[in-house]
């Protein structure tokens, strides 16, 4: 399979193309197995094949909520209780860390009511504001404008208070809107200065993680753990930073770019100079391209 530094991507119908010598594959679940409302049967049937081949595999989310409850939705949106084994969310890791490194601290909570169970339980004490706060844990947005949060943000980025984003992602498709999420803040805040703590993907930890998760050596080959999203800003430019293979789905967030590049195609492969033209020079190029995750 060529790789991102080769001169072209390849495009796939389905992960059976390119499963040769996999151990792991690490998938997203926004945009990819489902579109916050309904599960994707073709992606879910991947995931099972995937197994039925004998290699491991582990959601990654970018969601800002513990483990258990991105579990739980899975389950209540009809994904087999037999996939939800492995779980690993940006929310639990900066959970993790508040644990490990903040127990005590004086924590101010960014997002909605609806988010609490990301805060809930954690070794710290609540303040409503974040002038009062010795850290802020972001799961969403306060304001529906992402600019009005710099005011409100901006004493706290000045007193150096450790910003930690538990949901790196900009933009995220709930059917077919789009929305912004608390990576966009997190962007702003850095913006005045501010320490940005970023969790989940595109840190190479947190794919790294998945790999720890699944009782694999944490030194595996690169060319055998494979992920797959939707998103270049983060599933891609974390698999690269990881050394991990990136399987990019071109239905997810990048849609309206999609028949551009099937323009731009010859013969199943894409070159890197018309890939990056598309969709950026700054953005992560995969080791291959797939309309929609199936088998």
């Amino acid at each position: 399979m060529p790789n991102s530094s080769g001169t072209s991507v390849h495009m796939v119908a389905g992960l059976s193309e390119i499963m040769d010598h996999t151990d792991l594959v690490i998938c997203d679940l926004w945009g990819v197995m489902h579109n916050g409302l309904t599960l994707h049967p073709d992606a879910v049937d991947a995931i099972q094949k995937v197994r039925d081949a004998g290699a491991k595999s582990v959601f990654l989310s970018n969601a800002p909520r513990p483990r258990n409850h991105v579990r739980e939705h899975l389950l209540e949106m009809g994904l087999p209780s037999s996939l939800t084994d492995f779980v690993v969310t940006s929310g639990g890791l900066a959970r993790d860390e508040v644990r490990e490194l903040y127990s005590g601290a004086r924590l101010y909570h960014l997002g909605p009511e609806g988010d609490r169970n990301t805060v809930e339980g954690l070794p710290v004490e609540e303040v409503a504001h974040p002038d009062d706060a010795d850290i802020i844990l972001a799961t969403d947005l306060d304001f529906r404008d992402i600019d009005a949060h710099g005011p409100w943000l901006r004493t706290a980025a000045e007193r150096g208070v450790p910003f930690l984003c538990a949901n790196p992602d900009r933009i995220v498709h709930v059917g077919e809107r789009l929305y912004p999420c608390a990576g966009a803040v997190a962007d702003l805040f850095a913006s005045m200065g501010g320490d940005v703590h970023w969790f989940g993907k595109p840190t190479p930890e947190a794919l790294r993680s998945c790999v720890k998760e699944v009782g694999l050596d944490a030194d595996v080959i690169g060319d055998k753990v494979m992920m797959i999203g939707d998103s270049l800003q983060t599933d891609m430019a974390g698999a690269r930073a990881a050394g991990y293979r990136g399987i990019f789905i071109t239905g997810g967030i990048h849609r309206d770019e999609a028949p551009l590049l099937d323009r731009a195609s010859n013969k199943g492969r894409v070159p890197v100079h018309a890939f990056r033209k598309i969709f950026g020079k700054e953005k992560a190029v995969p080791h291959a391209v797939m309309h929609a995750l199936r088998w």
